[in-house]
């Protein structure tokens, strides 16, 4: 339970400070589970926990379009219609208005994604998306090496 514990205090960290490196209000990671199914695993507040669980719960958001696609998807304003918006996510997370969604791989397979949000809706700027996308690698890095010290690994 503590390792576990652990873990999730790790990845809540290391989200709140990707989010401050790219100034958005906050960060939320998905993890592809072994049914091949987006699973949400932390968020650097209670929003981004919300924003993945939702997702989670009604298959649909901007991490399941970058599941499908796998590419990033950047959504200016959530309560927009589809296809430029997820209402039906707006509805549920009433303080998350713009989402930047890029894909997480490790050795050319997708294996989540990396969503940063912020509160007030936005056009997410070429160079921030390009820093989201570096910032997804060096998440993948964590999770890397957090996997590679694990007990289940044998290593500590």
């Amino acid at each position: 339970m503590t390792q576990v514990l652990e873990f999730s205090q790790l990845v809540d960290r290391t989200l709140s400070a990707l989010a401050d490196v790219l100034g958005s209000d906050g960060a939320a990671l998905m993890l592809i589970d072994d049914h091949d199914r987006l699973r949400a695993i932390g968020g650097s507040d209670d929003r981004g926990r919300q924003l993945e669980l939702i997702q989670e719960q009604i298959g649909a958001g901007p991490a399941i379009e970058t599941l499908n696609r796998g590419e990033d998807v950047v959504v200016d304003d959530l309560r927009a219609a589809r296809p430029l918006g997820f209402p039906g996510v707006a509805a549920r997370v009433s303080e998350v208005r713009a989402v930047l969604s890029v894909p997480l791989r490790a050795e050319e397979r997708l294996i989540g994604t990396l969503n940063f949000y912020d509160r007030t809706s936005h056009e997410w700027q070429p160079a921030k998306v390009r820093t989201g996308e570096r910032l997804g690698e060096l998440m993948v890095m964590v999770l890397q090496t957090m996997a590679h010290r694990s007990p289940c690994s044998g290593k500590s």
